[in-house]
């Protein structure tokens, strides 16, 4: 696949934000008759197939080249990306409501960046750590629902807590994959690394089917989500490297702001949740806090990206413009 311009990295970026917006409503339609760890799973499965018969179709001249190393880096992004984020997210919305889901992962961009902070050494200025700050706050008061007072642990959703734990799974897979993207191509290591997690997350399913209701594989409803978000999905995750390639991670980690608006839109429709007080003001909250904490740094009135580019080769550029 050839390097992506700028103009359609940020078209990338945009839609694959969309489509994981939509995750959390349609999600929760298939939950009804298949287990979270058995959807995950399936889905994995499924995406992983799917994205080894395209890269046949590059050759095998990248997979010839692999080193233990290279297995090794890549099995920890296959640990982070598809055992602990995708497959928790998925936990996570079992336990909690669609909206709440894809409110907190707009947070993203944030971690993110605190990710980046402590393993790139990533300078944030005040007005970044102002951000973390605030979009904190407005996580707290969608997890809590504004109970500030009164607040009790009946009252929160464990599913929540769970969101947050799989959003730092996908920034470490997000911020790790920058230094094996300078080795290697997006399709190789979506593909190698997705298929690594997927047979850590086999036994994993397997073992946790007692804990839920059987799971029903006639239906046409979780087939239908399995397949429209292991096929996208899979698409979905070298579009997302090629954007982080094209214009860094923070930049990309940006476009993650199109998630709430298409989450939130897409559970009152499809089941009928509402979004009350203060999921409204803690989303807002959580966007502010975004903003602040990606604001890009200027000189002489030019904006610069916050992380060195990565040039067409995967390697980062130095002095060039920039996911």
């Amino acid at each position: 696949m050839p390097a992506l311009s700028q103009t359609r990295a940020y078209l990338a970026l945009f839609l694959v934000a969309a489509l994981w917006g939509s995750y959390p409503a349609v999600t929760k339609l298939a939950l009804v008759d298949l287990p979270p760890f058995v959807l995950a799973a399936v889905r994995c499965v499924l995406g992983s197939a799917f994205l080894g018969m395209l890269l046949l179709r590059r050759g095998l001249r990248d997979l010839r080249a692999l080193t233990p190393g290279d297995l090794k880096d890549f099995a920890f992004l296959g640990f982070c990306g598809i055992l602990i984020s995708t497959t928790f997210t998925y936990v996570a919305i079992y336990l909690t409501t669609a909206s709440n889901a894809v409110i907190l992962q707009a947070s993203t961009p944030v971690i993110v960046a605190v990710g980046a902070r402590f393993y790139l050494g990533e300078r944030l200025r005040p007005i970044q750590w102002l951000g973390v700050a605030v979009s904190a706050a407005g996580m707290v008061l969608v997890v809590t629902r504004g109970q500030w007072t009164a607040l009790q642990l009946s009252n929160l959703h464990a599913g929540d807590f769970i969101v947050i734990f799989s959003l730092i799974g996908w920034s470490a897979y997000t911020i790790y994959g920058k230094r094996v993207l300078g080795l290697h191509s997006p399709a190789l290591v979506t593909t190698v690394s997705y298929m690594l997690g997927t047979l850590m997350l086999i036994p994993l399913a397997a073992a946790t089917l007692p804990l839920f209701p059987p799971p029903r594989f006639a239906s046409a409803t979780a087939w239908a989500v399995v397949l429209y978000q292991a096929i996208l999905g899979a698409v979905a995750h070298v579009w997302w490297y090629e954007g982080v390639r094209a214009v860094g991670p923070s930049q990309s980690a940006i476009f993650m702001n199109v998630q709430p608006v298409v989450g939130v839109v897409l559970a009152a429709a499809l089941l009928g949740e509402t979004i009350g007080a203060a999921q409204v003001v803690g989303g807002i909250g959580v966007l502010l806090g975004v903003a602040l904490t990606t604001r890009q740094k200027r000189k002489a009135g030019v904006e610069r990206p916050p992380h060195p580019p990565l040039s067409p080769r995967g390697g980062e550029g130095k002095g060039e413009g920039a996911g």
